[in-house]
């Protein structure tokens, strides 16, 4: 009996993510025939996240976003050159600016959290981490926070980032954003996504973060030094877009008109803030260094590994500088947070009565 309705759950979950992604096509189509900028993720990020907060009942499954989050990785480990390790090293000061300019947007927007929207210390410094949504919300909760504000503020976060990002390389002078028909790619190369679940379980059992996207990105990357020329069709990448864009619209399903609007108003602020921090620490890194100042502010701006490396990708910017950084935000992040735990939650403990 167990086994049957899980059977049935399970078509149920696969039903409504084919349902959602086909909605979000629709988005997509739409946002492609109104030439706006990175039609295929933006179109269905707008259009199921409007059906979500009306209420209808749309969802991605995880298995499937882990898995198209892993094609992007490895389409852009398809790019990798071996003469980008030399590279590599000249990137401290890109990467000392970005642990500032997360530290400063922590400390900001916590306090903003902490002292404008009146919420508790802990929920105010989990809804500022700028790290994976999943495991912040979780470690949040554990140590008493608001689940609700912190899952709200850290998906209005991911989705304002993308948005604004976007639009910022679209009107900039000298980038392209246009949306333009997927190219047609090698059929054949469809086997090579074979390697993309071996990547993320390989990477997952070396205990590597975000397995899904680095483990794929990294076999690619070894295919792609060793002068194997990999060349996924377009469609395959517009249906990655899709998913994606979809993914994070679906997780505002369940949430209030009210409480959505009542978060935004904080969520927006410190969106704001982080970029305008993310901004400056560009421009340092454009002064200080020759890292053109478009590749140095994708690199820093609080957003996903995955979003970002794809608005880099069709900006025509190297996508492996962005996420070599964004990665590293990731490592310091994984790093810090436990520490972070222990002071709150000490924190806590000598403040209670």
């Amino acid at each position: 009996m167990r086994c049957h309705r899980l059977k049935i759950d399970t078509r149920v979950v696969a039903l409504k993510t084919l349902y959602t992604c086909v909605l979000g096509a629709l988005g997509g189509y739409l946002a492609w025939w109104l030439n706006l900028p990175l039609p295929w993720m933006l179109g269905p990020l707008f259009l199921v996240t409007l059906l979500a907060i009306k209420g209808i009942s749309v969802r991605v499954d995880r298995r499937v976003n882990r898995f198209f989050l892993g094609v992007l990785g490895f389409w852009l480990g398809t790019g990798f050159e071996a003469s980008l390790l030399s590279e590599a090293l000249h990137w401290y000061s890109s990467i000392l600016l970005m642990v500032v300019s997360v530290a400063f947007t922590l400390v900001v927007n916590t306090w903003l959290f902490n002292r404008i929207a009146k919420l508790d210390l802990i929920t105010s410094v989990f809804s500022s981490l700028p790290g994976t949504m999943n495991a912040v919300v979780i470690q949040g909760e554990q140590l008493g926070g608001d689940a609700r504000w912190i899952a709200i503020a850290q998906t209005l976060r991911i989705s304002l980032v993308v948005i604004s990002t976007t639009l910022i390389f679209y009107f900039m002078p000298g980038q392209n954003l246009q949306g333009s028909s997927p190219e047609a790619g090698q059929v054949f190369d469809l086997i090579w996504l074979l390697l993309v679940p071996l990547g993320w379980w390989g990477a997952r059992w070396l205990r590597i973060p975000m397995a899904e996207f680095l483990g794929p990105l990294m076999i690619s990357a070894v295919l792609a030094v060793s002068g194997i020329d990999i060349d996924l069709p377009g469609w395959v990448m517009m249906m990655t877009f899709v998913v994606l864009g979809s993914s994070i619209g679906s997780r505002f399903f369940g949430t209030q008109v009210r409480e959505l609007l009542k978060v935004s108003v904080y969520a927006v602020l410190a969106t704001a803030i982080g970029m305008v921090i993310a901004a400056i620490m560009a421009a340092v890194t454009w002064t200080l260094t020759d890292i053109p100042l478009s590749h140095a502010f994708l690199a820093l701006v609080p957003g996903g590994v995955g979003e970002m490396a794809l608005i880099a990708t069709v900006a025509g910017i190297d996508p492996i500088y962005v996420v070599f950084i964004h990665v590293f935000r990731m490592f310091v992040l994984i790093l810090c947070t436990p520490l972070i735990s222990h002071l709150l939650g000490r924190y806590t403990r000598e403040t209670e009565p």
